[in-house]
């Protein structure tokens, strides 16, 4: 019995080996995503876990600063539609997502919104996650002739909140996640 594999079967299964992952992390989003994240990583970028749907308008900017004391908070006192203070930090990567930067807004030492930038490659990947982690987005009619229509926006109802962003973006739209406490949208 002969177990030896032909020479061109070796070569073209060594090529896969070599090439395979390679053109895997080069032209898959998903291994875009990846390098892009290792990429922030090794230029000391900072990484932030936050699972969206324990967001409260209960925590407050020192139980935030404690929680994520890595990060370089640029915080002052500016009134906002979303609040008094607001707490801004550079990141690199958002629960596995490459980001630009987080925004904190407080009304009374409470937290009221948080504004992620993402970078805009990775719009569709971060709606993906929020569908894994928070399921499908609710469908809101028009609330005027103006208003965005329920086709533009995605919307995602948290225990204590709900989560906001573009479904699709154009040119000239930031990329941005919105979460909104409760008390934000009862206003």
């Amino acid at each position: 019995m002969n177990l030896k594999l032909p020479t061109l079967y070796k070569k073209l299964l060594l090529l896969a080996l070599v090439f395979g992952p390679i053109v895997w992390l080069m032209f898959t989003d998903d291994g875009q995503r990846r390098t892009d994240t290792m990429v922030l990583w090794l230029f000391g970028e900072k990484e932030i876990k936050m699972d969206l749907q324990l967001l409260d308008q209960r925590f407050s900017e020192a139980e935030l600063k404690q929680v994520y004391p890595d990060l370089e908070w640029q915080c002052q006192n500016r009134a906002t539609a979303y609040g008094d203070r607001v707490c801004v930090s550079r990141i690199g990567v958002f629960n596995g997502i490459p980001a630009r930067y987080i925004t904190f807004f407080f009304q009374q030492e409470g937290l009221t919104a948080l504004k992620l930038h993402y970078r805009r490659p990775n719009h569709t990947q971060l709606q993906d996650l929020l569908r894994r982690q928070l399921g499908q987005p609710e469908l809101e009619p028009r609330a005027s002739p103006s208003a965005p229509t329920a086709d533009e926006t995605l919307r995602w109802r948290t225990p204590y909140g709900m989560l906001i962003m573009k479904r699709e973006l154009l040119n000239a739209d930031e990329p941005a996640l919105f979460w909104l406490a409760a008390s934000t949208l009862a206003d």
